[in-house]
């Protein structure tokens, strides 16, 4: 199961940070995710010391490297990144198995506010993909939105298998409830309402440590880390914790970027990476999403 999912990552990881796809007009009032604003456009040029390895030199770069290399000489880049432009974006998609209850949901958030916060086709089937190697029955997702990545999961849930979806917006939750229906996952899911790390606590108190397979994060970003904490109490060893968002439209490797979720976020990949009680990588799909397994 371990090496399953290790081969998952290790293959994902080969992917670049896409582009984005023009965004469709969004209205203006809408719900939001838990303690998350809508995200500021990426810089048009990346201007970051960029470090492969904790003990590796740092490559300062502005462009992509091709498609055979990069890097320096002591520290080349055996392979460098896709250029992920919207032409391969779009035959990624083709080749993605997106159900159409998914994507009517998609549909339906793109005029909301915030949908980019909503994950893309192919996250959500890496996602499933995820808790179908693993067996997994029990899920908490902090961070539910409109429902995609809670549907998508649930989908490859067994029927006896439970999704607790944390969320403080109730707008959110409607639209949600309205395609779990569609979906045929309701049974499967448990709403929690409020905040999300007193509902950590909650489930902690009711639940006990090590009673979920796998915790997705995808809210407020300068709570990343008490998130993390929590869940690595409430996971399981062998578990899976995944957060969102965490190349955050590449702001993270723009040393001008210096607000506080930015910051945040790249406290919170640096205390990741160090961090032995996990074994943990990076996957760029998406905004960036982070695996760690829990030793």
């Amino acid at each position: 199961m371990t090496r399953a999912v290790a081969t998952v990552a290790a293959v994902a990881t080969r992917l670049c940070a896409r582009t984005a796809p023009t965004p469709l007009t969004r209205a203006a009032h809408a719900p939001m995710r838990e303690g998350t604003q809508p995200a500021s456009q990426p810089s048009q040029t990346v201007r970051a010391s960029v470090r492969a390895h904790p003990h590796r030199r740092a490559v300062s770069s502005t462009r992509a490297a091709s498609t055979d290399g990069g890097g320096t000489a002591d520290d080349p880049w055996n392979k460098g990144p896709i250029d992920l432009d919207a032409n391969l974006y779009s035959y990624l998609l083709g080749t993605t198995r997106e159900p159409d209850v998914l994507r009517q949901l998609r549909v339906e958030t793109s005029t909301l506010r915030g949908s980019q916060m909503q994950v893309p086709p192919e996250q959500g089937q890496l996602m499933a993909l995820l808790i179908e190697l693993m067996g997994a029955k029990r899920v908490i997702e902090v961070g539910t939105y409109t429902g995609y990545s809670s549907i998508a999961m649930a989908l490859a849930l067994p029927t006896d298998g439970v999704l607790v979806a944390c969320d403080t917006s109730e707008p959110s939750f409607e639209v949600a409830r309205k395609y779990w229906k569609i979906a045929g996952v309701e049974s499967k899911i448990e709403e929690r309402l409020g905040d999300g790390k007193t509902t950590l606590d909650d489930l902690l108190t009711r639940d006990g440590p090590g009673t979920y397979d796998v915790g997705f994060v995808d809210a407020d970003k300068r709570g990343y880390w008490e998130y993390y904490e929590k869940l690595l109490k409430l996971v399981r060893p062998g578990g899976l914790i995944a957060v969102d968002n965490v190349l955050w439209y590449g702001k993270v490797a723009d040393p001008t970027v210096v607000d506080k979720q930015t910051e945040a976020i790249r406290e919170f990949n640096r205390r990741v990476a160090e961090d032995e009680r996990v074994t943990q990588q990076i996957v760029p799909v998406g905004d960036g999403l982070t695996l760690c397994r829990v030793r």
